[in-house]
């Protein structure tokens, strides 16, 4: 082996490392993602087409869907992984908190009469901040282009008020889009590749 075929050997092997320590969740941003987009794009169209109140709690589904497999992927990654680096840790917090601000802020706003006012926007929010911070933690920028995108739709939806609140819920399958699902694919294949920078 002469030199230069050494230099790739631990090239290479210091980027196996990198990648196996970094916070992947290619996943998770998939699953709330494609979550999110379908239910709230199924939200939107049964209102639009029946206007039925019931049609108001399929966003429900969301986290029906979304809190099993985000357990089952988070085991798999901890299971894979061993061990919880400080980006990681800081991602996963930051998801745990905006998981929480939306349930709790969505009972609040709800109780006063606020949510349709603020509950979408502010959820969308939320998920554009946490894409901008995950992009910044793992240094790619598609999540923080993603996250600034989705922050963007989000203040944008507040103006969605009275007869047109609905279009709130499909600004929401829109942020999905833009914040989790394309920046999640692209992470996804940047994972496979093991391909280092944005």
């Amino acid at each position: 082996m002469d030199y230069s075929d050494a230099l790739d050997v631990i090239a290479r092997t210091r980027d196996e490392v990198k990648m196996s320590e970094m916070p992947t969740g290619e996943n998770l941003f998939l699953v709330w993602g494609w979550s999110g987009a379908v239910f709230s794009a199924l939200e939107f169209i049964l209102w639009q087409c029946l206007h039925q109140d019931w049609c108001l709690y399929v966003f429900i589904g969301i986290p029906m869907v979304g809190i099993p497999l985000m357990i089952h992927f988070l085991r798999k990654d901890r299971e894979r992984t061993h061990s919880r680096t400080r980006g990681a840790k800081l991602i996963l917090d930051y998801w745990i908190f905006a998981g929480a601000a939306c349930c709790t802020g969505s009972f609040i706003l709800g109780l006063a009469g606020l949510f349709e006012a603020c509950a979408i926007p502010l959820t969308c929010l939320l998920v554009g901040i946490g894409s901008f911070i995950t992009g910044e933690v793992l240094h790619f920028r598609p999540k923080i282009i993603g996250g600034l995108a989705g922050c963007a739709i989000g203040m944008g939806s507040v103006f969605f008020q009275g007869e047109l609140w609905h279009w709130q819920v499909l600004a929401m399958a829109l942020v999905a889009v833009v914040a989790l699902i394309v920046p999640g694919h692209l992470y996804k294949k940047r994972i496979r590749h093991g391909v280092q920078g944005a």
